[in-house]
C-alpha cells in the first residue's frame, strides 16, 4: 500500500514540475519586435567596443547591418541571420582586434522585450566574450 502511495505521488509531482517547466519557456520572438536599432557593448578584458546594430523588416524577412562607435567599419551587413524561439543569432565579417585581420564573428543573444544578452565568439582564435544589447528608443 505504501509503494502504490509513493508511485502515485511521485507520478504527480513529475507532472506538476513538467507543467512548471512548459509555463515557464519563453515564447517565440516576432521579428517585428526586434526590427529597430540596438546599442551593443561587448566588453572583452580592458576593451570595451561599442556598435549599432540596426535591423529592418522587410516583406516577412530581417536583415540587418553594424556599424562601430570608432569609424572602423560602418553599415557591414549581417549574414546567417536567424530567430529561434528566444534566440537571435547572426555572423559579422570585420576587420578585428587583435591584429585588424577580417575575421568572421558569430553572435547569439538571448531576446528579452528591449534588452539582449549573449556571447560573441571566434572558433578560428578561440575568443569568446559576452555582448549586452538595448533596443534604442526612437
Amino acid at each position: 500500500m505504501f509503494r502504490k502511495l509513493l508511485s502515485i505521488t511521485l507520478v504527480a509531482l513529475v507532472m506538476s514540475f513538467s507543467g512548471v517547466l512548459v509555463a515557464q519557456e519563453k515564447p517565440a520572438v516576432k521579428p517585428e519586435s526586434l526590427a529597430g536599432s540596438w546599442d551593443l557593448t561587448i566588453e572583452a578584458g580592458e576593451m570595451v567596443l561599442t556598435l549599432r546594430l540596426t535591423l529592418v523588416l522587410e516583406n516577412g524577412a530581417l536583415s540587418g547591418k553594424i556599424s562601430d562607435s570608432y569609424g572602423t567599419f560602418s553599415d557591414v551587413p549581417v549574414t546567417d541571420l536567424k530567430i529561434e524561439n528566444s534566440t537571435l543569432s547572426f555572423n559579422l565579417t570585420v576587420p578585428s582586434p587583435p591584429d585588424g585581420l577580417t575575421r568572421t564573428w558569430t553572435f547569439e543573444f538571448q531576446v528579452n522585450g528591449e534588452e539582449i544578452g549573449g556571447i560573441v565568439y571566434n572558433n578560428d582564435i578561440q575568443v569568446s566574450v559576452p555582448v549586452r544589447g538595448q533596443k534604442v528608443k526612437e
